[in-house]
């Protein structure tokens, strides 16, 4: 089985199956934050906010926190639909 969701985005508004999201005024990283928490499927709550904390840490730790990424890290996401089906990681690494 695959990973698929259905999603509408606007500039303002995030709406998933598990919910709506309104990120008018918000930064990016405030966006994130509201979108995993009110429109990421329960399976990948956890390892999107966890990709999140960390990408904020390390790219504040760099003085490069506006938009926080860990592109390698986020691949492994990608690789691992590829390789296993499923876009949910057990580990970064």
């Amino acid at each position: 089985m695959t990973d698929l969701f259905l999603i509408l985005a606007t500039e303002d508004l995030l709406t998933s199956v598990q919910g709506l999201a309104d990120v008018r005024g918000l930064s990016p990283r405030e966006r994130a934050r509201v979108i995993i928490d009110k429109c990421a499927h329960p399976d990948y709550k956890p390892i999107l906010q966890d990709y999140f904390d960390r990408a904020e840490y390390e790219c504040l730790r760099k003085g490069m926190g506006h938009e926080p990424h860990l592109l390698f890290q986020a691949f492994n996401m990608h690789k691992n639909l590829q390789e296993n089906g499923t876009m949910k990681v057990t580990t970064w690494e």
